[in-house]
């Protein structure tokens, strides 16, 4: 009685362990996780800030508040989702702006400025309308 109540437990721990922590550091290929490089592009000069605020403030140009998770996602260089409020940059600012490429544009996103090239966001510039 004492073996078959040994076999029976012995049966049911000895499952298959070898799956259990794999993903752990690895990436569903099985490899190890690699990591990815970023590449900064500095748009903004700091005198920019002056400019923009004094512009905004004397325009009367109020921002509109973002949801918070596209906030981070903004401030984190990521594409923004479609459907999200982008107002044009008035023109009289990109006259005395930074000078960039021409496949670089600039929106007002909630209460950034931002610079985009190819519909990413490749600088930020936050406390332009405090």
């Amino acid at each position: 009685m004492l073996a078959v109540a040994f076999g029976v437990a012995m049966a049911l721990f000895s499952g298959d362990v070898s799956g259990q922590g794999k993903s752990q550091g690895k990436s569903k290929s099985g490899g190890s996780a690699t990591a990815t490089s970023a590449s900064i592009t500095v748009v903004f000069r700091d005198s920019d800030r002056v400019t923009f605020h004094d512009y905004f403030v004397t325009h009367k140009i109020a921002p509109q508040s973002l949801p918070p998770g596209i906030a981070k996602n903004v401030a984190r260089g990521k594409p923004l989702p479609p459907g999200i409020a982008k107002r044009a940059v008035p023109a009289e600012l990109l006259v005395v702006g930074p000078r960039v490429e021409k496949d670089v544009s600039f929106a007002i996103v909630g209460e950034l400025v931002v610079a985009l090239k190819g519909g990413i966001v490749i600088d930020v510039m936050a406390g332009v309308f405090r």
